[in-house]
Parts: C-alpha cells; sequence; structure tokens
C-alpha cells in the first residue's frame, strides 16, 4: 500500500477501474503520432510529413478517473530493405502481439490502396484475438458524403471489428468517441503509471526525437531515412539542460546539405529544437549540434542496436 501511495496511482481502491495498452497501427503517415499526442495533451510523438518518422515503440499515457490507457505509438507498417526498415515493422507487429486492444487507422483522404487493404485484412484473419478498432482519420479533408462508402469497404474487409470511427486527429473531432470505445473495451485492472506520467520517454530520448523532427522538416526526399541524431552529452543544473548531440548522415554528400550555406540550416535546426524543448521541460536549453558521417548506419545491426533501433 505505501508503494503505491508513493507512486500516486488513479483510483487504486476503484473495483472498476481499467488499465490496458492500446495498439496504433497502419501505414506511414495516417496520424497515429498525431492522435497520441493530442489524447495525452502533450507532443512525445514527433510528427512530419515525411514516411517513418516514428522509428521505435513509443508511450503515451493518458489518465483520468476511470481508466489509465497506455498507447503504444508504432512505425508505419511497410516494405523496406533496410534493416531498419525491418526492425521498425517487426516493432509494429511485436506492439499488436502485446496489446489488449488494436486500433487499425487509415488516412480517408486518400483512396483505399492495396497496401491497406492488405493490412486491414491481415489484422482480420484472426490470429490475434484483441478488440480491433478501425479509425478513419483526416475527415477534416474529405467531403462528409465520401465517408458512407468507404465505412462500407472497410466493414466488408473486417465485419467482426468492434467499432469504426471516424475522426480528425488534428482537430480533435470524435475522439472522445474514440476514447470511450476503448475505455470499454480495456480490462478491469489498478492502473500501471503514477498519474502525471505521460510517456516511459527519458529526456534524453525526447530530445534526439526533437532534434530528429526538425532535421526531417529542414530535408528533403531520402534524406531524412539517412539521418538519426545520437545524444552524447546531456546534463542538468540550476540553469537548465546542456544537450550535446550529433546527427548522423549516411553519406559524406549529404552533411553539407544538412549544414546548409554557412551553416543557416543547421542553425534553423538547432534553434527550431530548443524552442520546442525548452517548452516541454519548461527550463532553459543549451543545445549543441553537430554532423557526423557514419555509412550505412541504417544498415548495420551493432549500430542500430546502439540507437535503440533494433527492433
Amino acid at each position: 500500500m505505501e508503494e503505491t501511495e508513493s507512486l500516486n496511482l488513479p483510483d487504486s481502491q476503484n473495483p472498476d477501474y481499467r488499465c490496458g495498452t492500446v495498439a496504433l497501427l497502419g501505414r506511414p503517415n495516417v496520424g497515429k503520432s498525431t492522435l497520441m499526442n493530442r489524447i495525452i495533451k502533450a507532443k512525445v510523438a514527433i510528427v512530419t510529413p515525411k514516411p517513418q518518422t516514428t522509428r521505435h515503440r513509443i508511450l503515451g499515457i493518458h489518465t483520468d478517473e476511470h481508466a489509465q490507457i497506455v498507447f503504444v505509438d508504432t512505425p508505419g507498417i511497410h516494405k523496406g530493405e533496410k534493416q531498419l526498415n525491418r526492425n521498425m515493422v517487426r516493432v509494429a507487429y511485436a506492439a499488436a502481439e502485446e496489446a489488449d486492444v488494436l486500433v487499425i487507422m487509415q488516412d480517408v483522404s486518400k483512396p483505399l490502396d492495396r497496401a491497406t487493404r492488405e493490412l486491414i485484412t491481415g489484422f482480420a484473419s484472426g490470429r490475434l484475438k484483441q478488440p480491433r478498432l478501425h479509425v478513419l482519420n483526416k475527415v477534416d479533408q474529405v467531403a462528409g458524403r465520401s465517408l458512407l462508402p468507404r465505412l462500407a469497404e472497410v466493414q466488408q474487409l473486417d465485419p467482426d471489428a468492434v467499432a469504426y470511427i471516424p475522426l480528425s486527429a488534428r482537430r480533435g473531432e470524435q475522439v472522445d468517441s474514440l476514447l470511450k470505445e476503448l475505455v470499454a473495451r480495456l480490462p478491469v485492472a489498478p492502473a500501471i503509471y503514477a498519474a502525471d506520467w505521460f510517456t516511459d520517454q527519458s529526456q534524453r530520448q525526447l530530445a534526439a526525437e526533437y532534434v530528429r523532427e526538425q532535421v526531417f522538416l529542414a530535408m528533403q526526399q531520402e534524406i531524412p531515412f539517412q539521418t538519426a541524431v545520437e545524444i552524447e552529452a546531456f546534463g542538468e543544473d540550476e540553469n537548465g539542460m546542456s544537450i550535446e548531440a550529433a546527427i548522423l548522415v549516411g553519406s559524406e554528400r549529404h552533411k553539407p546539405m544538412v549544414i546548409g550555406k554557412g551553416g543557416e540550416r543547421m542553425k534553423s535546426i538547432g534553434t527550431r529544437a530548443r524552442k520546442g524543448l525548452e517548452t516541454l521541460f519548461d527550463c532553459h536549453i543549451d543545445l549543441r549540434l553537430w554532423v557526423r558521417v557514419q555509412p550505412d548506419w541504417f544498415d548495420n545491426p551493432g549500430r542500430l542496436q546502439d540507437l535503440g533501433l533494433d527492433g
């Protein structure tokens, strides 16, 4: 009892309290990270228009008086030849196997393509027994009359799913309806995390992700996939935090592209990342960045393990 109280677990004496894990699954760029950030009211998963932004499992924790939902934001399920691609997809399927509820997301502003159909029917095959909910995201970008045929097609592909919910993660439309459906299907169990926790990521991990987000937003084409961020020094005192990070690139020709003319792009990446981190941590941040070339780091199992991307 003393340990429970010290952790400040919510409603620890409520016999009807619910707690469980929800895996957010789908193709790249369907809005999984945006949805999780919206629900937990904190930016713990970076968001960019680039494919494969999310590279590892990220927990986002939503807690209220009735339930604690532990969301697992997963990398987009895709095909790729590099070791990093294979690791990312393995992370997504592992999260699905371990979750209490599956949320399968799609982007309704784009046609229901073959890859998305195969993903839906794959989860509908019955191998995994958890309840499945389908989220049709980005309804704010389509005409309402186009939703009914799309809903009907998804229901035909997976008739045994427990709910089909159109919503806009970006605007927050219908997100409350999703939460009600999820809570109803969580197991009755006490909370796992303290009420004020919103992620299991460390400050170092969050710092690396915030820098990588700005690299992705600043760069074009294939370069984002061939970049990573490694925190090399992290300190905290009464004046704030000091962070030193290396931006890894896979080719010598990419280094000047990240730095930019006269270092302007690098300066912009650092400024934007620092501002985001200061908002997140609510303190002054001294952020220092440099670029390091590590050829084919994204296809090197040992290097991927060092970066926590080994799946």
